[in-house]
C-alpha cells in the first residue's frame, strides 16, 4: 500500500512544472513554520490571561511621551477635525460689514445652524455649521446652495456639542 503512494506522489510530480513544486514545497516550509509558532503564542496568551486578567504590552519609553504630548494637545485644542461650509469670502474696505451682513442674514433664514465669522489675511469669511463628516455637511449645503451658489465644503476644527 505504501509502495502505491508513493508511486502516485512520484507521477504527480513528474506532471507538475517547476513553478508548480517550488509553491508546494514554500507552501509547506511555511505551514510548517508558523504551525510551530501559533501554539506558543496561545499558550503565552493562555498563561498571562489566567495570572492577572491583562495583556503585558512592552512598548519603548519614548511612547509613553509622545502619548502624554498627544493627549496635552487634545486638551489645548478647542475641537476636533470636521467640516464647515464657506458661504462669503471677501476682501476690501467694506467686506467686513458685508462679512457680518453676510452671518446676520444667515443665522435669519437658518436658525439651527451656527455662522462664524473669520478674519483670514486678506479677506473675511462666514462658515456655516460644525459637521463631524463630509456628508452631513453635503446635506445641508443642498439646502443652502440656492441662497448661496458659491458656498464650499471646508475642513475646519469645529466646536464640539
Amino acid at each position: 500500500m505504501q509502495r502505491e503512494i508513493s508511486f502516485f506522489l512520484y507521477n504527480i510530480l513528474l506532471n507538475m512544472s517547476v513553478k508548480s513544486i517550488f509553491s508546494v514545497v514554500l507552501f509547506f516550509v511555511l505551514s510548517a513554520c508558523f504551525a510551530q509558532e501559533r501554539p506558543q503564542i496561545l499558550t503565552n496568551l493562555a498563561r498571562n490571561d489566567g495570572q492577572s486578567g491583562q495583556i503585558e504590552l512592552a512598548q519603548p519609553e519614548h511612547m509613553e511621551y509622545l502619548l502624554r504630548m498627544q493627549i496635552t494637545n487634545n486638551r489645548i485644542q478647542e475641537g476636533i477635525p470636521g467640516f464647515r461650509i464657506r458661504i462669503f469670502s471677501q476682501s476690501g474696505q467694506t467686506a467686513r460689514q458685508r462679512a457680518d451682513e453676510t452671518r446676520v442674514g444667515f443665522m435669519r433664514n437658518f436658525s439651527g445652524i451656527e455662522a462664524y465669522q473669520e478674519y483670514n489675511m486678506p479677506n473675511f469669511q462666514v462658515f456655516v455649521g460644525d459637521f463631524r463628516t463630509k456628508s452631513e455637511a453635503l446635506r445641508v449645503m443642498k439646502t443652502i446652495e440656492r441662497r448661496y451658489p458659491g458656498a464650499f465644503i471646508a475642513p475646519a476644527i469645529i466646536v464640539i456639542k
